[in-house]
């Protein structure tokens, strides 16, 4: 385009000394040049071998190209869709197959409706082709607490186990069979909100944590006693501070509902949230967290949902475990060990660090011994400045 410009450019007259040249397959070369003060009325428009297009009429047949566009696209997409629908008609009938399967091994069971949430969670699809499959029950309500505040490892399958939880009330209230074991109490459900994953776009123009907060936002103004609300890592995309104090106003709004409070299942790793008891006492509330088994080099997943909550997120040992270069993962470990200690965090390409500590503490060591009104201190200075360089005595 840029070659096609220049060659334009010789053939408008000498006063027109740029122009811009784009090209539509649908409308041709669009050559866009600037107005000269020659150029007052439509007929100081006209160029031999050119013909003027006002902007109105350019975004007329622009919109008309956009539409014709569309249309072959959505013929495009649905040529191709049709021409993989027996594909897709053979993933279906497998799916059939396998769920058919499953349900001659565990007949259907029969779901009694109530306002309690009562379910033992088994997967069929998951059961037949995955043997360490683990099930967890879930409870809520009733003589149960509504409020479950998981906390756990990372991958530890906190957010399986939550979306298991949001995708068996659904099929519930669509009227599909659902993965538990018989009998089952489903409670009946108004509404399901989330705050699992935020679909990021630039057309949206809000930042990941505005679109975090506005789902938040609908769960807590919207939610009802009969509403079930999955919130899995809120406040994770700002700093640490703001986004625990958000994380326990939320929850201490809903436990300040008491028994009008929905079904509240969250994961977090906001653990000082336990430790610094930022939530009230309630009976609303109890603290699950997934089992695991930690030796000290090698952490194991159990996937087993016990009472309780983690000490530790183990995010080193799941760092290793994803292929993360040991000297990285040696360095996370030093530094947080340093800010738990509250010690000062130095360079590791500093040389010899020790002993610029020991220079350091030589050099206050020495001007709180200085007596300012005998000493020499032009002499003192030059004599702390040689030791020091020298090494610490």
């Amino acid at each position: 385009m840029t070659q096609v410009a220049k060659e334009e450019l010789k053939n408008l007259d000498d006063d027109i000394t740029e122009c811009n040249v784009i090209y539509l397959p649908q409308l041709g070369y669009l050559v866009a040049i600037p107005k000269s003060d020659k150029m007052k009325t439509e007929e100081d428009f006209k160029i031999p071998g050119l013909e003027f297009v006002t902007w109105t009429e350019f975004l007329e047949t622009l919109s008309v190209i956009l539409q014709i566009m569309k249309r072959s696209l959505c013929t495009d997409f649905k040529t191709r869709f049709l021409s993989t629908a027996p594909y897709c008609l053979m993933l279906w009938n497998i799916q059939q197959n396998l769920i058919a399967s499953w349900l001659l091994l565990n007949p259907p069971v029969n779901l009694v409706m109530s306002n309690q949430f009562l379910m033992k969670i088994m997967h069929p699809l998951q059961e037949i082709v995955c043997s360490p499959f683990v099930p967890n029950d879930t409870f809520s309500g009733g003589s149960n607490s509504k409020i479950k505040i998981l906390t756990s490892p990372n991958a530890s399958g906190k957010s399986v186990y939550l979306k298991q939880v949001a995708l068996i009330v659904y099929m519930t209230c669509i009227g599909s069979f659902i993965p538990a074991e018989s009998p089952s109490t489903i409670c009946t459900v108004d509404r399901i909100f989330t705050r699992i994953k935020s679909q990021e776009s630039v057309s949206v123009g809000l930042s990941t944590f505005m679109l975090d907060i506005n789902q938040m936002s609908d769960a807590l103004r919207n939610a009802t006693s009969q509403s079930l609300v999955i919130v899995d890592e809120f406040g994770k995309g700002t700093e640490t501070a703001d986004g625990l104090a958000l994380f326990a106003s939320s929850l201490r709004y809903w436990i300040a509902m008491n028994e009008r409070c929905p079904h509240v299942f969250v994961s977090t790793h906001f653990h000082c949230i336990i430790q610094y008891n930022l939530l009230p006492q309630s009976h609303i509330i109890t603290y699950q967290t997934m089992e695991t088994m930690h030796n000290g080099e090698e952490l194991v997943f159990l996937f087993q949902l016990i009472p309780g909550f983690a000490k530790s997120s183990f995010a080193n040992e799941t760092a290793l475990q994803a292929g993360l270069p040991l000297e990285i993962v040696k360095r996370g470990v030093e530094i947080s060990k340093l800010i738990q200690e509250n010690q000062p965090i130095h360079r590791v390409d500093t040389a010899s660090t020790e002993q610029q500590l020991k220079r350091c503490h030589y050099l206050v060591n020495q001007f709180l011994e200085v007596n300012l009104e005998m000493a020499d201190l032009l002499a003192f200075l030059n004599d702390v400045v040689k030791s020091s360089s020298k090494g610490c005595p």
